[in-house]
Formats: C-alpha cells, structure tokens, sequence
C-alpha cells in the first residue's frame, strides 16, 4: 500500500497539515497535496479529504468519478445510506464494502466507539451518556490562532454549534454516529458537548466522561477489559522508560 499514489485534500489546514507528516513518517512518498479535488481523483489511487463539509460535497465526486477512492473527514456522507463509516479499530472490515467514499467519524465518536465497541461484544450496551469537552482545533486553524491571541482572562467554554430543538447538531451527530458504527439504531444514547478546552494540555485535545450501562450486571467482568487492552494496548511513556533503564 505504500506505493499507492496518495492525494491530501487541504494539506494547508489543521487535520491536512498533521495527515501530510503523518504519511510522510509512516513511509509513504507518494503523497501529494490539493488545493482542489477537481484533478485529484485522476492521478491518484486514494484521495484524503479535510476541506469541511460544503466543500467535500462538490470536490469528493470528482474524485471518484476519477477512479480515487476518498476518504473524506467531513460531515457530508458519514450518515449517507451505503457510505460506510469507518473506525478501524471497531469495524475497519466495513471499509472494503465502498462505492468509492469512505466516511471518517466526528472527533469525539471515535475514541467512544474504541471503549464501547469491546464493551458491547463483552457485555452488550443498555444506555450510554456521553459528555464532551471538545478543543478548538474542531473548529478549525483559525479559531486556534484566535484562541492563542486572546487573553487568557477571556477564555471560556462555549456550545458555539448549530442548535436542533433541544440539542445541539454535535450532540445528534455523535448519537447518530455511534449507533451507525457499532450497528446498534435504537442504542440510547445522551450526548452533552461543549468547546473551548483551553485548560487541556493542548488546544487540540479532547476529554470525554461516559456513563454507561450494559445488558449484563458484569459489565467490567476480566473479559471485556481483556478486550479493550487486545486493541488498545497501554503505552509506556519515553520519559519512564528512559527512568527504568
């Protein structure tokens, strides 16, 4: 796969600029960078866009028409019947099953999934009640840059979403979104979110606090800890381990 002729829709942006040097220090060297997908779809095996949802609509097709498959970070398709939506770790099988878009879920749904996915096979999932304290990186490099600038006085959290009734459009996407991944449609789930982690060590980190109830009494039973460390294997830190030796 690493000789795949690789496409980085938005290469200048917050996730493009990351995804870039990522490719880059996992060997692949035939990477190229867009400004636009009008062209991309003809000159590379797999296109990866980060250009927001509007833009993903119009640029995507393009590049499937091309013969790219693309994998598109956006909103635009990830709750699109056929269009998988993929979270390696939970359900990366799904992928294979594409008609040229592959969908990439909300921030906060995948590292949800990673914990409930083994959970559900372990235990099986009643409820879940989900709040997330969200960075500004979601919002983009510019409201990064807006955030270094201001006084720290003035810093605080915000719900600067779209609301829908009594929710906010980020709390109906994670819902939607969780239950599409781990195919569970009438899974209940209540989702609060808010952004504007100035005080996390960094303004591109997220924390999440889920409440969770399961089908059997002994959700935490060995079993489905076993399960979560088999895909999610603890890191030693280089400074410890440096420390040990």
């Amino acid at each position: 796969m690493r000789e795949a002729r690789i496409a980085v829709v938005g290469a200048t942006g917050a996730v493009g600029a990351v995804t870039m040097r990522l490719l880059r220090a996992r060997g692949h060297e035939n990477v190229r960078a867009f400004a636009s997908g009008r062209s991309a779809g003809r000159e590379v095996d797999l296109a990866l866009f980060s250009v927001g949802t509007s833009a993903s609509r119009e640029l995507v097709p393009h590049a499937v028409r091309g013969g790219a498959v693309a994998v598109d970070k956006s909103a635009a398709y990830r709750l699109q019947d056929g269009v998988p939506l993929v979270v390696p770790e939970v359900n990366g099988s799904r992928a294979r099953a594409n008609d040229g878009v592959v969908a990439n879920p909300n921030c906060c749904t995948i590292p949800l999934t990673c914990v409930l996915g083994p959970l559900h096979e372990a235990a099986g999932l009643k409820r879940v009640r989900v709040s997330t304290y969200q960075s500004v990186s979601g919002a983009g490099a510019r409201r990064m840059e807006a955030l270094l600038a201001e006084p720290q006085a003035d810093h605080d959290l915000a719900m600067d979403w779209t609301w829908d009734g009594d929710e906010t459009d980020e709390e109906s996407k994670i819902r939607a979104e969780t239950r599409k991944i781990l195919e569970l449609p009438e899974l209940p789930i209540s989702a609060t979110t808010v952004r504007g982690c100035e005080r996390s060590p960094g303004i591109a980190m997220c924390s999440i606090a889920s409440a969770t109830r399961a089908l059997s009494r002994w959700l935490w039973r060995a079993s489905a800890i076993r399960s979560s460390e088999s895909r999610f294997p603890p890191k030693r830190s280089r400074s410890r381990a440096a420390t040990r030796n």
